[in-house]
C-alpha cells in the first residue's frame, strides 16, 4: 500500500499551536525585557542629571539657590550611637534637638526623600511639573509659570515659585527621548543647631511620571499614573571649613 508522505492538515494545525505558544512566549519576553532596559535608561538619565544638579549647586557661591528657603532651615549630622535603634552609628540623621536622631537612612521610613524631596507628599499634588509651558524652553523662558505647587511638600527647598533669577543656572525641568525629568532639592545645615556653620548638606530628587502625561494641570496629570525616582546626597562648604 502507498503511503502519503506529506503533512496531514492536523500536523500543520498541531504544528501551527506550537509556533504560535512558542511565539507568545518570546514576545512577552522581549516585551518584559525593553520594559526593564527603558526603566535602567530612565534611572541613568535621572541619576545623570541628579549628578549634573549636585555638582552645580556645589560650585556655586553662598546665596539664595544653596540656602533653606526663609523659615524653612533644618539640620542633619552623624550621630555617635545607635540613637534611632536601626542596628546603625555614624550614619547621617535629622536633628532632634541638639542631638541626630531623626533616620535619614534612604532604606528607612522615614528618610530624607519622603522628609525632605517628596514631590507629591501632599495625596493629589506635585511640587513640580511640566504644565506644557517649559518644553523646548530654558529655565530662564519658563520659571514664571504655574508648574510649581510648593503646598506639595513645604519641606522642599527649590527650586520655588518666587521667580528669582538666582535659579536662572539651574533648569530643573528637562526632557530626553519623550520621558520629562524634574529635579527638586533641599538644603540642611551641619551638625545639629550650629550657629553660623558654612557645611552644608543637598538632597536632591530627579523624578520622572510614568505614562508620560498630557494633561494640562498637575493635578490631572496624577491620574493613573505612577511617579518615579532616584534621589542623592551632595556635600557643600561655603568658605573655609572650621
Amino acid at each position: 500500500m502507498k503511503r502519503d508522505n506529506g503533512a496531514t492538515l492536523v500536523e500543520l494545525m498541531v504544528a501551527m499551536v506550537i509556533m504560535l505558544i512558542v511565539s507568545l512566549g518570546f514576545f512577552s519576553w522581549l516585551d518584559t525585557v525593553m520594559r526593564m532596559n527603558l526603566a535602567i535608561e530612565r534611572s541613568n538619565t535621572a541619576y545623570a542629571m541628579a549628578n549634573d544638579v549636585a555638582d552645580r549647586l556645589q560650585r556655586m557661591n553662598d546665596n539664595a539657590l544653596i540656602q533653606a528657603k526663609s523659615g524653612n532651615a533644618k539640620y542633619v549630622g552623624y550621630d555617635a550611637a545607635d540613637s534611632d535603634t536601626d542596628g546603625t552609628v555614624n550614619e547621617l540623621n535629622g536633628c532632634s534637638g541638639a542631638n541626630p536622631s531623626v533616620n535619614l537612612n534612604p532604606a528607612s521610613t522615614p528618610n530624607f526623600t519622603t522628609l525632605y524631596t517628596n514631590p507629591n507628599a501632599a495625596a493629589g499634588k506635585l511640587y513640580l511639573y511640566d504644565t506644557n509651558a517649559c518644553s523646548g524652553q530654558t529655565w530662564i523662558e519658563c520659571r514664571a509659570g504655574t508648574a510649581i505647587d510648593a503646598t506639595a511638600n513645604a519641606s522642599i527647598d527649590h527650586p520655588n515659585s518666587t521667580g528669582s533669577t538666582v535659579y536662572d543656572s539651574i533648569n530643573p525641568i528637562r526632557s530626553y527621548k519623550g520621558t520629562t525629568y524634574y529635579a527638586v532639592w533641599s538644603v540642611a545645615y551641619m551638625p545639629c543647631n550650629a550657629s553660623g556653620t558654612d557645611r552644608r548638606k543637598i538632597f536632591i530628587t530627579v523624578y520622572w511620571i510614568d505614562p508620560e502625561p498630557t494633561a494640562a494641570t498637575a493635578a490631572a496629570a496624577l491620574s493613573g499614573t505612577i511617579i518615579k525616582g532616584v534621589s542623592l546626597v551632595a556635600d557643600k562648604t561655603i568658605g573655609a571649613e572650621t
